[in-house]
């Protein structure tokens, strides 16, 4: 994103003029949402009440809902209040993502009935879309591996539920994977879906045809990288078509995490790109192996 670097002095000033209501009460807002967090206990907050964790993130959630055009966009990315503190809003989106999941799986497995748990979850809508969206949108696997499945796999769950998929969920992290394990179980679907603990090395070792690479997963060079020599050596030994998608932040949402960047996925080709919609999150990205 650099187009506001090849803008004319005298039309950039122009552009900047118009913008900047707008930008000033964006970044009072990423301020305050900074100033909010950066003294706290993400952890201790998420055992204690996460709905108080859900509603000091909304205020990051509404800002990456923004409708906006792209130049708003860029100016927001490349203001330097607003750069210098996104390491730390980054940092902590994706604490409070897995911390999220950590209490919500926890709370799963105190109730006898999980879906109906699962399915109160007031983000649930939006992981349903995410799934449905991405299903309609790729060929259909019989195996679909997910990298970074997190201690609640809710996209595995909601893929074999919905549309009779096995899966199979990889995470490096040890306490993700026995809990992730456990939630599978309490759900009856252990015989759909595996939870295997390790990083994408681990595909060399395992049959499947689809792969989905988390948001979140890192560091995405490497994965990426990895992906790529692992599917060419697939595709020579039995020519099937291999299905790879990743999920990504894209404009505004860029707030949240890091973005793929194009360098990140070389030898890979675009083939199609669904943006979010219906408060989804994640930018879907479906890449074949030249």
């Amino acid at each position: 994103m650099n187009s506001l670097l090849n803008v004319e002095s005298n039309s950039y000033s122009a552009l900047f003029r118009e913008y900047e209501p707008q930008l000033y009460n964006i970044r009072s807002h990423i301020l305050h949402f900074y100033d909010n967090i950066k003294d706290r206990d993400l952890s201790t907050i998420a055992e204690s009440n996460l709905e108080e964790l859900y509603e000091i993130f909304s205020e990051l959630d509404e800002l990456g809902h923004l409708d906006v055009d792209s130049t708003m966009c860029e100016f927001v990315l490349h203001d330097p209040a607003i750069r210098a503190l996104l390491p730390a809003v980054h940092s902590s989106y994706s604490s409070y993502f897995s911390l999220h999941e950590i209490q919500l799986a926890r709370k799963i497995l105190n109730y006898e009935n999980p879906w109906e748990v699962l399915e109160s979850f007031p983000l649930y809508p939006r992981y349903e879309n995410l799934i449905n969206v991405h299903f309609q949108n790729s060929s259909h696997a019989k195996v679909l591996v997910f990298i970074g499945c997190g201690p609640l796999p809710i996209t595995l769950l909601l893929f074999s539920k919905l549309y009779g998929i096995r899966c199979i969920g990889i995470d490096i992290d040890p306490e993700a994977v026995a809990l992730a394990k456990s939630c599978v179980k309490h759900f009856g679907l252990e015989k759909d879906i595996s939870i295997i603990e390790g990083n994408e090395n681990m595909l060399s070792e395992l049959e499947w045809d689809a792969v989905l690479v988390a948001a979140l997963a890192e560091p995405k060079p490497r994965i990426f990288q990895n992906l790529h020599t692992i599917i060419k050596k697939k595709k020579s030994e039995n020519g099937k078509p291999i299905s790879v998608c990743y999920r990504n932040y894209t404009g505004m949402r860029q707030l949240f995490y890091w973005p793929v960047l194009p360098e990140h996925t070389r030898g890979f080709r675009k083939i199609n790109e669904i943006r979010p919609s219906c408060g989804v999150n994640n930018t879907l990205v479906f890449l074949e192996c030249e």
